[in-house]
């Protein structure tokens, strides 16, 4: 093998890296779109939920037998209108807050229109890992956050708090059991290129 070609694998695998890098930037800045939709929704579910429990039983337990559905109807529309400021707040909150991995982009940028070295490999290879880690963190609160929508969803529909129950911990399982596994991959993948990336040094 020619010094050309040894020159030239290093080089190949950063490209490699970035592209890879490039892709999954391309992911975490969908997931931030779909957290922030998934969030929204659920504040404002939770908020509209907690809203009209308390307003419909103050209505079942103060009002006269005959204007329930009257006062009950006005407590589920105030209990929307109130979960819907919560989901906008929320919203505004979460644009506020930014993008968490701006660090990340700005890494990719210069690699893709400078030389890379095999030390911005190294500082890549990091800042991806600590996005996992992040991400990781994020997922496992999202999976709280979909087990309490899903117990909400089922208690309302079915009139079963049980079954809403069951199903609100059996989601969290799941999106919980899903959030670990795909950190499992891509910590195993960051441990495989970052020993790759050492090696070309």
């Amino acid at each position: 093998m020619t010094s050309e070609q040894n020159g030239g694998a290093p080089e190949k695998m950063l490209a490699d890296m970035v592209k890879d890098a490039d892709e999954y930037y391309g992911r975490l800045k969908g997931q931030h779109a779909n957290q922030t939709r998934v969030h929204v929704a659920v504040v404002g579910s939770v908020v509209w939920f907690a809203v009209f429990a308390a307003l419909g039983l103050g209505v079942y337990f103060t009002v006269p037998k005959e204007m329930v559905v009257e006062y009950l109807l006005g407590a589920f529309l105030g209990a929307i209108v109130t979960g819907a400021a919560a989901g906008l707040v929320m919203y505004a909150v979460r644009r506020r807050r930014g993008f968490r991995f701006a660090e990340l982009g700005a890494l990719l940028d210069k690699m893709k229109g400078d030389k890379a070295s095999s030390e911005d490999g190294l500082r890549l290879m990091d800042l991806m890992h600590q996005a996992a880690l992040t991400m990781r963190k994020q997922r496992l609160d999202a999976a709280f956050e979909y087990g309490v929508a899903a117990f909400i969803l089922v208690s309302v529909v079915g009139l079963n708090a049980g079954f809403g129950a069951l199903a609100g911990v059996a989601t969290y399982l799941y999106f919980r059991f899903e959030a670990l596994r795909e950190f499992e991959k891509e910590d195993q993948r960051y441990e495989a290129s970052k020993r790759d990336i050492v090696f070309s040094l």
